[in-house]
């Protein structure tokens, strides 16, 4: 589970992360997660320490971030990245059209009432 830089995504590594961070968010009490692109500074230019999206979803683009629920992990893309989220990422997470679909609406419709997410 740790990171090493030597690659940059790996989609089969996506299911097992996604049920270690499924396990943390149970643990936490929470219902959900949010996994930006950006760095603790949200910063545009990510070093490869801080690629926590590439390392959960596999996925490589320039903008973009997930939202992880017990149920459902999306990752939200806008247009340039239609093609090439599906090919980057496994199968259990969604690719959702962003800003078509807000994470406000997104949220509303996945999360049970009065769902917490971190």
């Amino acid at each position: 589970m740790f990171q090493s830089f030597d690659a940059t995504s790996d989609p089969a590594q996506g299911p097992g992360r996604l049920a270690a961070l499924r396990d943390v968010i149970a643990a936490a009490g929470v219902d959900g997660f949010l996994v930006p692109r950006a760095d603790r500074y949200q910063g545009e230019y990510v070093a490869a320490c801080d690629e926590r999206l590439a390392w959960l979803t596999g996925f490589t683009g320039s903008a973009g971030f997930a939202a992880v629920l017990a149920d459902v992990a999306g990752v939200f893309i806008d247009g340039r990245y239609r093609v090439q989220v599906r090919d980057q990422v496994a199968d259990v997470f969604t690719p959702v059209h962003w800003p078509q679909t807000s994470l406000a609406d997104w949220l509303i419709k996945q999360l049970p009432q009065g769902g917490v997410v971190a």
